[in-house]
């Protein structure tokens, strides 16, 4: 059976149990996320260290195929099943509790519960039926009456609040259609329009959001930068919008072909966006997902990107050496979202 630090998987008694024993595993085998990133994918595993971080970070059960990933990377694979076991039984758990869950006391599902039981004075049931009268059928003849009563009492509210009175202004067509668009949309909830497009910095309009080769402490990788926008393509940039109003920057690039920018996580790039293939692109995580918001006090077109993948949501920044902000090859990174001077942090988006 596997041991960490003297507890083996199959002891964990709860999902925060079995991820403490993940978080150990994963600092007993010394290796850094990059590290583990690289041994998986030596392996054929998809294991992205943002993803992972966010895992190991949080106490919610992680999908078998990370655990595995994860196991293997550590070098603890003789010991896979028991691992795997143990999360199939933590799972098993989960979904038995969420189909059986007892009803807390003092809810309303709990009165209601304590309503269907036989005996109880205040629901009339078949093993104490409901005393009859000779007031009863006038009883349900009032009642009838007020409830009607009270019917039309809502049907008049409902139409005095409905119909549009004189000194309001009519949207339904004509004026200002800029007034009445804005009065309707949340401009956050909004969002610039999904497809190819250009990410311009505000101070800088003549360049754009590109890839680029930076350097830090003696290594350098790929990451975006700001270029001239004439230099920018490839890659075109897409912008796919999720389900729930989030954003995945995508790159298309004819030699790399698609990938999706990545805030990461870890390292002397930390803050950075580094371009992903695209299968690691799939697992959702939130350092590849961004809230694109209007700027505040800007126009139309003017956005802040935000990543996701921290809890204080921090801006995408143009960093730049000299301080001067039309600098070609400034690094973007996350920073917090500034109050005062925030230009640096807003972006002109538009179809490219």
């Amino acid at each position: 059976m596997a041991i960490v630090d003297g507890a083996e998987p199959g002891a964990a008694r709860t999902p925060a149990d079995y991820v403490a024993l993940l978080r150990r595993l994963k600092e007993r085998s010394g290796l850094t996320y990059r590290q583990l990133e690289e041994r998986a994918a030596a392996r054929g595993d998809v294991l992205a260290r943002s993803t992972l971080a966010d895992v190991l970070r949080r106490e919610a059960l992680p999908r078998a195929e990370l655990v595995a990933a994860l196991v293997r990377a550590c070098g603890d694979e003789k010991h896979l099943d028991a691992w795997l076991a143990a999360r199939e039984r933590l799972a098993e758990r989960e979904r038995l509790a969420g189909t059986d869950r007892p009803v807390a006391s003092g809810t309303p599902e709990a009165d209601r519960e304590a309503d269907r039981r036989p005996g109880d004075d205040r629901v009339p049931g078949p093993e104490r039926p409901a005393r009859a009268g000779a007031g009863d059928g006038r009883s349900r003849t009032v009642s009838l009456i007020a409830l009607a009563s009270l019917g039309t009492v809502l049907l008049l509210a409902l139409l005095v609040i409905l119909l549009p009175r004189d000194d309001e202004p009519d949207h339904s067509g004509g004026g200002d259609a800029d007034a009445s668009v804005g009065a309707a949309v949340t401009p956050v909830a909004a969002g610039p329009e999904p497809g190819w497009s250009r990410i311009r910095p505000l101070r800088a309009p003549t360049l754009c959001l590109t890839d680029g080769e930076t350097q830090v402490q003696g290594e350098s990788k790929v990451v975006a930068v700001q270029r001239p926008c004439a230099e920018a393509v490839p890659p075109r940039t897409y912008l796919q919008r999720e389900s729930d109003g989030l954003y995945v920057i995508k790159w298309e690039n004819p030699k790399e072909g698609t990938g999706c920018l990545t805030v990461l996580d870890e390292g002397p790039f930390r803050g950075m966006l580094e371009p992903w293939n695209w299968v690691q692109c799939q697992d959702g995580s939130g350092a590849q997902r961004f809230l694109v918001e209007r700027a505040p006090g800007g126009d139309r077109d003017h956005w802040r990107i935000r990543s996701t993948q921290d809890p204080d949501r921090p801006c995408v920044t143009i960093r730049t050496a000299t301080g001067k902000a039309g600098e070609p090859g400034a690094p973007a990174v996350t920073r917090r979202c500034a109050t005062r001077d925030a230009d640096g942090q807003v972006f002109v988006i538009g179809p490219e």
